[in-house]
């Protein structure tokens, strides 16, 4: 008779590591994402863990800070962290944690033997799902473009040269085993991918409202940018997570020759009403007299 004992132990070693805590980089601020569970300080990174249920949490040592969340890092939010073996240079900053891949956190280096290269990616979750069957993936933060190189590898073991500090620039890396790469392949694809696609149509702002991004925060503000004077018409740093061309806001208040508090924004338009000497009003705004 056909024993279902193999396969049980083969869901079962693949569901303990999905399950488990899993360093994926160094921060200096957390991203929430969409998630509205409180934050909590909770003493260490495994009390951390048990006190999150979102996929990932942000943890740091000073004042035991935990930050449970529904978003990877945004590459940009990489700080140098403290050896190849993860941790942080200084307890200010967010060790980050991922509760829902299979891979396991290898240390860093500054270059792999690799045989796949996918397409650069904006999320780690994009880079995992892209190197599920595989026996290793690599992640290399790229700051000055916000994006995620990414290495796949059939070998369930990292060759390459002598492991570095991770932090920006430098190659995060990571394995799993035969087992959780076979038997947990299309769960995990499917739930990676589900996450990708909710969090990117999530609604973040009530009706009305934008998502504008708090320049180095890798977090948002709701913006009802037809009548808000210091972002009239669109947000002024971009819109959180999106991936299209936007359009940038105005600030009313700067506009030149302007009487003090003589501006609004109305229907997305800079619109004054009083100029200082030397202007005159024209179609809503101040120009220099000639």
């Amino acid at each position: 008779m056909f024993s279902l004992l193999p396969l049980v132990a083969i869901l079962m070693s693949s569901f303990l590591s999905v399950n488990a805590v899993t360093y994926i980089g160094c921060t200096g601020d957390y991203n929430l994402g969409t998630s509205d569970q409180p934050t909590s300080a909770r003493g260490n990174v495994g009390k951390c863990d048990g006190y999150c249920t979102t996929p990932y949490f942000y943890y740091r040592p000073l004042g035991e800070f935990c930050a449970c969340s529904d978003a990877t890092p945004n590459p940009q939010m990489y700080v140098q962290g403290e050896s190849a073996q993860g941790g942080c240079s200084s307890d200010d900053y967010y060790q980050v944690y991922s509760r829902v891949t299979s891979f396991n956190f290898q240390g860093c280096a500054e270059n792999m033997i690799t045989d796949e290269a996918p397409p650069d990616v904006a999320t780690l979750e994009e880079c995992f799902a892209a190197c599920a069957n595989k026996g290793s993936a690599m992640f290399l933060p790229y700051y000055n473009e916000n994006i995620l190189q990414c290495r796949c590898n059939s070998d369930y073991t990292i060759e390459g040269e002598t492991p570095k500090t991770c932090g920006p620039t430098v190659w995060f890396t990571y394995t799993h085993s035969p087992d959780a790469s076979a038997s947990g392949l299309s769960r995990r694809i499917l739930r990676e991918r589900s996450s990708i696609i909710r969090r990117e149509s999530q609604t973040f702002c009530p009706k009305g409202a934008k998502a504008c991004s708090i320049p180095g925060r890798g977090s948002y503000e709701c913006i009802d940018t037809s009548s808000e004077l210091e972002s009239c018409g669109g947000c002024m740093s971009g819109e959180y997570h999106s991936s299209s061309n936007v359009t940038i806001g105005t600030d009313c208040s700067s506009l030149p020759g302007v009487a003090r508090g003589a501006i609004t924004c109305y229907n997305s338009q800079c619109e004054a009403f009083a100029c200082k000497k030397g202007y005159q009003l024209a179609s809503g705004l101040c120009v220099p007299i000639a």
